[in-house]
């Protein structure tokens, strides 16, 4: 069975689309939209990394600890803040959700596919 890839770009490109557009809308200052631009880029990249490393087995128990770490700190930072940005109550979950199907998008994309795999000639 050949799996699509329109589904994990639709979701990382609607995820990334609903997080910048709606927080560079919802945010005055520009320092606020660098800080939750870079919360998502530090959240994309440690996974892009992580998931890199896994694919080719170069992964260790500190690698992957370090990228645990590093992802629960972005985790963090982002809730903190949206808890502090002037956010109206839907949009205080509907941006952390937005970075989630982001990063649930680049997980999909990171993933091995069966044609990549497969041994027909």
């Amino acid at each position: 069975m050949k799996t699509t890839r329109l589904l994990p770009w639709l979701l990382f490109l609607s995820g990334a689309l609903i997080y910048c557009a709606g927080l560079w809308w919802s945010c005055p200052l520009l320092s606020g939209k660098g800080y939750f631009l870079g919360v998502l880029m530090t959240g994309l990249f440690v996974t892009y990394a992580y998931l890199r490393a896994e694919n080719r087995n170069q992964s260790d128990e500190r690698f992957a600890f370090v990228c645990q770490m590093v992802a629960l700190i972005t985790v963090g930072l982002l809730l903190v803040g949206v808890w502090n940005a002037p956010l109206a109550p839907l949009e205080m979950g509907l941006y952390p959700a937005a970075f989630c199907v982001c990063i649930s998008g680049l997980i999909l994309l990171m993933c091995p596919t069966e044609e990549a795999h497969s041994d027909e000639f």
